[in-house]
């Protein structure tokens, strides 16, 4: 960027220097607004276009001639110039002061072959004057859409970011909401558990109080992990923790806090799996706590046929939309988490279910069409 800005600086200079040799024959008429729209093109200062547009139509004003070739070259310098100021004018224009701004350059450009033609030898017909002018003006007005097209570019890519990054923090927010509350269900699972034990078994009642420091702990560490995330600058993209690993981790904590039978049935041949696999987990599982206390066996599964990859959770009670669970085609009376995750997985090309099972129980269950994350891990 540096170097670009000495080069038109140079540039700049190189066209002062060639006005003041060409001053005694061309006029400074001619070589003075040439330098001020061109130098003000050069250096980037689209705040002097104005300026040099005044210039340009006063020294076409007053000019009386004679102009011979040595105006030529002068004359397309000018042109280019006022051209070229036009554009930051155009994408900067709002309000009468900024089309005021864009109005005075167009119309310098529009003018200019006035200044010349009638005072050419022999002089130029007023026909020929007149197809000149319109060029210029529609040079002029060509420069004014490109100008208002680069600002419409601008905005779109503007609405653009601003929408990415209000996704990313609806998605943030709701992979924050998912992560909490899990462990903070956990948490009065077990203080509801504690509130009984109390008066009975001491040892109980502290393990149960145990347990929910860790999951407070958990939870603590997940909004410490949310901002490291957001903190970008200081942290440059923290990588995630294995899926996998995490996911049956969850599984784990669930078996410990839960009265029921929990099982992970996890293929040995697959390595790690997507991180919305352990979403899905995490989401159906905080479910299962809601919804269906009553529930004696839950299965997680993680398998895999040819190259795709299913993820379940299977529990035995009948209809966990009753209680406002996720049903398959909406969510009554439950949260929006499933489906939340189904938009995210069809992202992914996956799918998300969600209903009873032919065995009286009620299944969650993801499928991804290959497994492109474990491919990745095994090369």
């Amino acid at each position: 960027m540096r170097s670009a800005e000495v080069a038109c600086g140079v540039a700049a200079a190189a066209v002062a220097v060639a006005a003041v040799v060409a001053l005694p024959e061309a006029g400074p008429l001619i070589t003075l607004p040439a330098v001020a729209a061109a130098g003000s093109a050069l250096l980037r200062r689209p705040r002097w276009g104005a300026w040099a547009a005044v210039v340009s139509v006063a020294a076409t004003v007053a000019y009386r001639g004679p102009a011979g070739n040595e105006t030529g070259p002068w004359w397309l310098v000018e042109t280019a110039g006022l051209l070229t100021l036009l554009v930051p004018a155009a994408h900067a224009a709002e309000g009468r002061r900024g089309w005021a701004l864009c109005v005075l350059p167009a119309t310098a450009v529009t003018v200019l072959p006035l200044r010349i033609t009638p005072n050419l030898e022999p002089p130029a017909q007023p026909a020929e004057t007149a197809v000149i002018c319109g060029l210029a003006t529609i040079a002029a007005l060509a420069t004014l859409l490109a100008g208002r097209y680069l600002r419409a570019l601008d905005r779109r890519r503007a609405g653009a970011v601003a929408e990415a990054r209000r996704a990313q923090r609806l998605a943030l927010a709701r992979d924050l909401h998912d992560f909490v509350a899990h462990e903070v269900s956990g948490m009065l699972t077990q203080a509801q558990m504690g509130q009984v034990v109390a008066a009975t078994d001491t040892h109980q009642a502290v393990a149960t109080l145990l347990r929910i420091e860790e999951a407070g702990l958990r939870a603590m560490e997940t909004l410490d992990r949310t901002v490291r995330m957001l903190d970008e600058e200081t942290h440059g993209g923290e990588c995630e923790q294995p899926a996998l690993a995490e996911l049956a981790a969850v599984v784990a904590r669930f078996r410990e806090g839960s009265a029921a039978q929990v099982e992970l049935d996890l293929d040995p041949r697959i390595r790690e799996v997507p991180t919305l696999a352990h979403r899905m987990v995490t989401e159906a599982l905080t479910n299962v706590r809601r919804h269906a206390p009553g529930a004696t066996r839950i299965r997680v599964a993680v398998r895999r046929t040819g190259r795709a990859l299913s993820v379940s959770v299977v529990n035995d009670v009948r209809d966990i939309s009753a209680s406002g669970g996720d049903a398959p085609t909406g969510l009554p009376g439950g949260g929006r988490g499933l489906a939340a995750l189904r938009a995210r997985l069809a992202a992914e090309a996956a799918t998300l279910t969600a209903g009873p099972t032919g065995t009286g129980g009620w299944q969650t269950a993801a499928k991804w069409p290959d497994s492109r994350i474990e491919r990745r891990t095994a090369q």
